[in-house]
């Protein structure tokens, strides 16, 4: 079965936080999608990183909920969609070139 990693994946998250873990221990942070669970994740990361032969050791996920938000102006509130994050850390030596 060939991964859809671009239906996994959503986009790198880059922070201060995801620098420091970057360069202290070697660990990307990605936002994913909400259904996709680690061994999805990890194929993924693999799978899109194939050229470099990047290999994923482990890989921690968050699930974030949703905030409720009232634009300016109005009486109406919404909400904002929930999320996924997930912190791919790579065995030493493997670098993903985010920019």
């Amino acid at each position: 079965m060939t991964v859809e990693y671009h239906k996994i994946i959503d986009r790198p998250i880059v922070t201060e936080e995801s620098q420091i873990l970057r360069e202290n221990g070697n660990h990307y942070v990605f936002r994913v999608s909400s259904s996709a669970n680690k061994r999805q994740i990890r194929e993924a990361i693999e799978e899109m990183y194939r050229k470099e032969e990047i290999k994923v050791v482990s890989v921690n996920t968050m699930n974030y909920s949703g905030k409720t938000r009232r634009p300016l102006g109005t009486r109406r509130s919404g909400r904002r969609a929930h999320w996924k994050k997930a912190i791919v850390t790579l065995r030493p030596g493997d670098v993903i070139e985010l920019i």
